[in-house]
């Protein structure tokens, strides 16, 4: 009875490629991942696919993709650069006979990774590098003759303990905001513009000194009136933030340029960013 581990299907057409000739080639699997998603790998396809989507023996062009190209994969070309070898047996002695490209940086005929590690473990024996492995200090006594690790597990740890390493020795920079806030300056060492301010609306709020603005003159009356009678004036101070020194109405005297000194000095206290 054929199990399923016994077949060896085409890439293309699922056609089992045992007993005839398997063409091994340069690929992409399609939606193996996830939706368009496209992974490189080495395919295996029958004789009737590979002519189907080979180039024009007669004219030397390159078919269509679309004859190259199923729902589940595409192929590119044979494996290994050059002129194309005879049909040779696996060395793996899986059972299949292989076609590629005459390469010589291609290690004897193999059809599959999978066949690969076989033969290089066939040709040492399955006993391993002999070395310490590399997570737990056991010696690597099964697998490949270049074998680092005794097993996945140990691999898996081995990498675990580089990416903490990695983390400990370059830790990641804590991310910068787009605007960065200035750090705060404590209160003892910034000045209060207050007692300045209270001093300088003076002679506009007694009604010596005329010509501010409607707006300014009545804030200024409410900061004053909070002051005599032993209230906090902060809140009515904050709404002379939002006004510009500059361009608010205030003679041209010495009064008035006292006024709008004391108006500016509250602006980086409270405000830094006032409205026009």
């Amino acid at each position: 009875m054929t199990t399923r581990e016994d077949l060896r299907p085409c890439a293309l057409c699922a056609t089992d490629l045992r007993g005839g000739t398997a063409y091994l080639v340069d690929g992409v699997r399609l939606g193996r991942r996830r939706r368009g998603a496209a992974r490189f790998t080495r395919l295996l396809i029958c004789d009737p696919c590979y002519e189907r989507g080979s180039p024009d023996p007669h004219m030397g062009r390159t078919r269509a993709a679309s004859a190259r190209r199923t729902k589940t994969a595409e192929w590119w070309g044979l494996a290994g650069r050059g002129p194309a070898l005879p049909p040779q047996p696996c060395l793996a002695g899986c059972g299949l006979t292989v076609v590629r490209g005459a390469e010589a940086l291609m290690r004897g005929v193999t059809c599959s990774a999978a066949c690969r590690t076989s033969l290089t473990r066939t040709r040492n024996g399955g006993r391993g590098s002999g070395r310490p492995c590399g997570a737990c200090g056991t010696p690597v006594t099964a697998g490949r003759a270049d074998s680092a690790y005794c097993g996945a597990a140990c691999r898996q740890q081995a990498y675990r303990r580089r990416r903490a390493a990695d983390r400990a020795s370059n830790p990641v920079p804590a991310p910068v905001p787009d605007n960065p806030v200035s750090t705060p300056v404590p209160d003892d060492l910034v000045p209060n513009p207050a007692p300045e301010l209270l001093a300088a609306l003076i002679p506009f709020v007694h009604g010596t000194t005329l010509g501010i603005s409607q707006t300014l003159g009545k804030t200024l009356h409410r900061v004053h009136a909070a002051h005599l009678r032993g209230h906090d004036p902060a809140e009515h101070i904050a709404k002379l933030t939002f006004l510009n020194p500059d361009r608010i109405k205030i003679p041209d005297t010495d009064e008035g340029r006292r006024l709008r000194a004391s108006l500016r000095a509250l602006l980086p206290a409270q405000n830094p960013h006032p409205q026009p």
